[in-house]
């Protein structure tokens, strides 16, 4: 009885929503172009050329600033110059448990080149002490930052699935996006480009 009364209320709600596609006005407004609003993720406003950010490859990745569990601040930004892996994850995913001992080893092998940045899903745990449980269960020392109000990783960077990583370049380009874990052989290879 539940089971047909939830079937009958998901099809009213798809004829509903069908229905509203169909007979909502159109919006006619045009958008505005996009030369007059240009600015710098960060916020300065230098009237230079400043390539277009987005979450494509050879796009500028957007700029964040986020807490780290030891209550320092990272942003993107200032990673200028360095090679950059953000991975976004949460300690109640197997498949970032699987990639993490691999994040570890390649972090102690080329963290003098390349920056792992592991965005941690705040908002979706239990509390702040189970992020800070799990680094210190297997002693993981990347930096890890809280995302704590979905602001970088659902909003900025689109997240749907995780673990998602972005290889970001020196430029602060994005030179790939992996969804699902990544392998110690992707980050060499990114590390080697």
């Amino acid at each position: 009885m539940v089971k047909k009364l939830l079937g009958v209320l998901l099809l009213l709600a798809l004829i509903s929503y069908t229905a509203w596609q169909n007979f909502a006005p159109a919006k006619t407004e045009a958008a505005p172009p996009q030369d007059d609003l240009r600015s710098y993720e960060d916020g300065s406003e230098q009237n230079q050329d400043v390539p277009a950010s987005g979450l494509e490859e050879g796009k500028m990745a957007p700029n964040f600033s986020l807490s780290t569990l030891d209550g320092k601040t990272v942003s993107l930004s200032s990673l200028r110059g360095k090679k950059v892996i953000v991975n976004f994850w949460a300690t109640y995913c197997p498949p970032c448990k699987e990639e993490m001992p691999q994040m570890q080893t390649f972090h102690e092998k080329y963290g003098k080149d390349v920056e792992v940045l592991a965005v941690n899903l705040t908002s979706q745990e239990i509390n702040r002490n189970s992020v800070q449980k799990f680094v210190d269960k297997y002693h993981y020392t990347f930096p890890i930052l809280l995302d704590e109000k979905e602001e970088i990783g659902i909003k900025k960077y689109k997240v749907l699935l995780i673990p998602t990583s972005y290889f970001i370049d020196e430029q602060g380009k994005i030179q790939q996006r992996i969804e699902g874990p990544m392998t110690l052989k992707q980050m060499e290879a990114f590390a080697a480009q």
